[in-house]
């Protein structure tokens, strides 16, 4: 019994710190000027691994969600257009044992970034900020989640390291 009372204490205690950050007007996130909206395009594949752009444009859509306050819109419609290339894709070096046997391995992944402001009277892009980022993950051989899951990790690291690089140095307003 004392233990659904802490547990009901504790859940209700986080419910009122949660209602009281929301009553002060505490927001997370970069808030571009004027509430402007963010779009993302495809990214351009110039590496020499196939469908490195399309497995990351849902991190970096997911990235921009949760640290941008902003919302997303067509890349075409957005004030705010993050757009770039996949560069590079490495399977790099591993690890071996005395036995010459691969322990670990990794994959590399080189990005190019720029984001650009649409002039709402002409249309035209202006590029703000441009960027290359570059993620290295290892795993373990007879690792179950391998190359996929550490190209996934390096994917998902990548993105949000574009957001937070494209958007942390502008000038923002308060909320």
């Amino acid at each position: 019994m004392r233990r659904v009372h802490t547990a009901l204490a504790t859940l209700l205690g986080s419910v009122l710190v949660a209602l009281a950050a929301s009553a002060c007007g505490y927001r997370s996130g970069y808030t571009p000027p004027g509430g402007s909206s963010v779009g993302v395009a495809f990214f351009e594949n110039v590496s020499k691994e196939r469908d490195l752009d399309r497995d990351f444009h849902l991190p970096l859509t997911d990235s921009v969600q949760r640290i941008v306050r902003a919302p997303l819109v067509a890349p075409d419609r957005a004030r705010y257009r993050i757009d770039g290339r996949m560069l590079d894709f490495r399977r790099r070096n591993g690890i071996r044992s005395a036995n010459n046997s691969l322990l670990e391995t990794g994959v590399r992944i080189t990005v190019e970034a720029r984001l650009e402001r649409r002039n709402p009277d002409t249309g035209e892009l202006e590029v703000l900020r441009r960027i290359e980022v570059q993620d290295e993950r290892g795993y373990v051989q007879g690792d179950v989640g391998g190359e996929a899951g550490a190209r996934a990790r390096a994917l998902r690291n990548l993105a949000d390291r574009v957001v937070i690089d494209l958007f942390a140095d502008l000038a923002w307003e308060a909320p």
